[in-house]
């Protein structure tokens, strides 16, 4: 196997321009890529500098049906600085909860799918592996 890293993840959104309005105005991600598909649009966003990125479908790919919600989780560096960002924007973000792992935040995006902010503890950005 010659996998690196992580390309994409398919996100079912039922208004793609209500979405990325989302993902880039509040959340502050980059817009990748915005084109005509064949299967229709294909927009991509990402945090600023990230390899991977969230693809916004609202169409069935490759002949599978998307089914949602799906949960995400984004790493940061101040999740209480985050929280009141998403709450400035109207975002009903929880508060900052501790883990053994770091402190967490979750929320949703418009279409109910799940995301979690994590400010990591100094045991590093990934769970140990059991």
């Amino acid at each position: 196997m010659r996998i690196s890293r992580l390309q994409f993840v398919s996100v079912p959104v039922s208004d793609q321009a209500r979405s990325r309005d989302f993902y880039v105005d509040v959340l502050g991600f980059e817009l990748v890529v915005d084109v005509a598909g064949p299967h229709g649009r294909f927009l991509m966003v990402a945090p600023p500098g990230s390899p991977s990125g969230v693809v916004l479908v609202d169409f069935p790919v490759a002949g599978m049906e998307l089914s949602g919600p799906v949960h995400l989780q984004f790493h940061t560096e101040d999740v209480d600085a985050d929280v009141a960002e998403l709450r400035a924007a109207g975002v009903q973000a929880g508060d900052a909860q501790a883990m053994p792992w770091g402190r967490a935040t979750s929320f949703t995006d418009p279409d109910g799918n799940a995301i979690s902010l994590l400010e990591p503890s100094r045991m590093g950005d990934r769970p140990a592996a059991t």
